[in-house]
């Protein structure tokens, strides 16, 4: 027996030693609708974090249907979910994460920050006695300490919280219960689906202690012999894992059942269509193993216990294709999910080479990030877009407790029609499915909003643009290769506007030396282009004051430079100006007359984050011309990767 499946029997009272099963239903259904909202109160005033303690409280009240015919004969039932809730809420709450949440009072911002400054004891003494009103000694022995000791970190906590807010001690149970003002308008699942979840957990403990039992017998010696006397063998032909990767050694085995995955009827409610068709259901060990977008080996857990691939298309749509992927993968440990996670997210936010080909360039591009609050542990959504075909992939990657899965839509839309919602929806409904197994954490919101974040560090230079970054260009001239970032040790031309005399981030600007200014060169490779078709980006700090300055400088010489010259024939055409204070960013197409009735086009942006300062200019061909919303969009994205740009150093 686990820790969350331990309960306190001191608290027992008797009862007939057979209770129905009708009973046992009524007084659970009537328990989750009487304690529900108070222990969400209390989970949420020791977290800080809503989605988490309604995540954490749901699968308290799911293992205590797993345990209610022993749970439900305790006087007070609440006092063995409450721990469970609160061990998984603090296992998984981040830091301070009402500073992220824009819907709170004043009020209760300020009484969870007075509540986040107590040391974990003190905050769950202060919450024991003070909101859920237990005695002294049932506060003592849920948080583990002597009855003397347990007073103190009371009187202390209860100190420090009524000093932060100013208010008399004898005020506190008010303050804390105004916290209710937030947790009102949660919504809960029907008692049903927490029964169901309760009951799937019961049969998946029973099938791993069956085999847990044999695994003893066989170990201790416990053998029968047939009517020969001869021992039976566990010696037979080996049959294939109904999970992926062996298991690793140890005592940890986590099962993940194929019926814990999408099934085909769960999709046209979240990413639309009616012609679904499933595919193939495998543990993915033959092939390569590579069923998804920049995926670069077969498992992202080499040493999980079980995955599963599953694949969807839909046959309605042969003009315009879309398929479906759900992988999944389990974990022996919570610290070896949390590496899967962070190794399947990188795949997406990196597109690293696949191992059976190092040598690889990325022929993806990243269009997007998002976080998904609400879903799982942990989720994220990525959009994606191949260069060759043409094809978008939508990527959202989730865990929850020991598991990890990821949903993969791929479609011939382009990426701004891209169905991410949908995705957002289907990997709630992956994670809503896996989350109800014995292991797992938190569950899902049903209509989760992608919440738009910074790229990922990429590359061996996280302040500048990568590969990933780049966009297709139409006709494909080939893939993106990029030199290493390198000091720029000369005044360089392809350093800012190419007809236009502009400032350079270059040595020194108004009597300020340029600190840490790199650049990198983006070409492409094998295609047979100009010698001066390419990307250039380079960066560099200097004081806010003249960083300001620099980008500021850099927009006049651009308005003026069609005028400055005549005879140059230089036009500019400015796509976009935004920002005039510590973020800003402009950006221009121009095309620069040549002898012999030529011309070169090019596109170029100035941009700030801070004391940080970027230019980009792009040098075209007839053969490589990069739209103009693909070259704002490569300015954004340079924007929000110069944020990982040392700041200036006055010293």
């Amino acid at each position: 027996m686990t820790a969350d499946d331990q309960v306190t029997p001191s608290t027992e009272h008797p009862r007939s030693a057979y209770v129905s099963s009708a009973d046992l239903t009524s007084s659970f259904d009537a328990f989750y609708r009487d304690a529900r909202d108070r222990l969400l109160l209390q989970t949420f005033a020791l977290t800080g974090d809503l989605v988490v303690a309604r995540g954490a409280v749901r699968e308290a009240f799911v293992v205590s249907w797993h345990h209610w015919r022993k749970t439900g004969r305790l006087t007070e039932p609440e006092s063995a979910v409450r721990p469970d809730a609160w061990r998984k809420a603090l296992r998984r709450a981040s830091t301070r994460p009402w500073h992220r949440k824009k819907d709170l009072g004043d009020e209760t911002r300020r009484t969870l920050e007075a509540l986040g400054a107590l040391p974990v004891v003190q905050r769950k003494a202060l919450l024991l006695t003070q909101l859920a009103a237990v005695t002294m000694d049932e506060m003592a022995q849920e948080i583990g300490l002597p009855a003397e000791a347990a007073e103190r970190e009371l009187q202390q906590g209860a100190a420090h919280f009524a000093t932060a807010l100013e208010i008399p001690t004898s005020s506190i149970p008010l303050a804390l219960n105004g916290l209710a003002d937030a947790t009102r308008s949660v919504t809960w699942p029907r008692v049903t689906i927490i029964r169901r979840a309760g009951a799937a957990r019961r049969r998946a403990h029973t099938v791993v202690g069956g085999a847990v039992a044999v695994v003893a017998l066989v170990a201790g010696g416990a053998v029968a012999t047939d009517s020969t006397g001869v021992r039976p063998t566990l010696d037979r032909e080996d049959l294939p894992a109904a999970g992926g990767p062996p298991p690793p050694s140890g005592p940890a085995i986590t099962t993940l059942p194929d019926t814990s995955l999408v099934p085909v009827d769960a999709l046209p409610p979240t990413v639309t269509g009616r012609g679904w068709q499933q595919g193939t259901t495998s543990d993915n060990s033959t092939g390569n193993g590579l069923v998804l977008p920049c995926q670069p080996s077969r498992y992202a857990d080499p040493q999980g216990t079980a995955a599963w691939v599953r694949t969807f298309r839909d046959a309605t749509r042969p003009q315009a294709p879309r398929n479906v992927v759900q992988v999944a993968e389990a974990s022996s440990s919570e610290q070896r999910a949390e590496r899967t996670y962070r190794h399947a997210r990188r795949w997406f936010a990196t597109c690293p080479s696949p191992d059976e080909d190092t040598t690889a360039v990325p022929r993806t591009q990243l269009v997007s990030t998002a976080d998904l609050p609400g879903v799982g542990d942990q989720a994220t959504l990525f959009v994606l877009r191949s260069r060759g075909d043409a094809t978008t992939y939508v990527v959202g990657v989730a865990r929850t407790g020991l598991f990890t899965t990821v949903t993969s839509l791929s479609t011939t839309l382009p990426p701004a029609r891209a169905n991410r919602a949908g995705v957002a929806r289907l990997l709630a409904t992956a994670v809503g499915r896996i989350c109800a197994l014995p292991d797992a954490g938190a569950c899902a919101i049903p209509d989760p909003t992608p919440s738009p974040r910074a790229p990922f560090p990429a590359g061996e230079t996280p302040s500048m643009l990568s590969e990933i970054d780049l966009p297709p260009i139409t006709p494909d001239p080939g893939p993106w290769v990029g030199t290493p970032a390198a000091e720029l040790t000369e005044d360089r031309i392809d350093a800012g506007a190419i007809g236009c005399d502009t400032v350079h981030l270059y040595d020194r600007f108004r009597n300020r030396a340029i600190q840490g200014n790199q650049f990198r060169t983006f070409v492409f490779s094998g295609a047979k282009l100009p010698p001066q078709v390419g990307l250039t980006q380079t960066v560099g700090a200097l004081p806010a004051g003249a960083a300001g300055a620099f980008v500021t400088r850099f927009r006049e010489q651009m308005t003026a430079c069609p005028d400055l010259d005549a005879t140059a024939g230089t036009e500019v055409q400015e796509l976009l100006a935004l920002g005039k204070g510590p973020q800003a960013l402009s950006a221009w197409h121009l095309s620069t007359a040549l002898p012999g009735d030529r011309s070169v086009e090019y596109d170029v942006a100035v941009l700030r984050q801070g004391s940080a300062v970027s230019v980009l200019a792009y040098v075209a061909a007839p053969k490589a011309a990069m739209a103009n919303e693909d070259f704002v969009a490569l300015a954004q994205r340079a924007l929000e990767r110069l944020g990982r740009t040392a700041p200036y150093d006055p010293s």
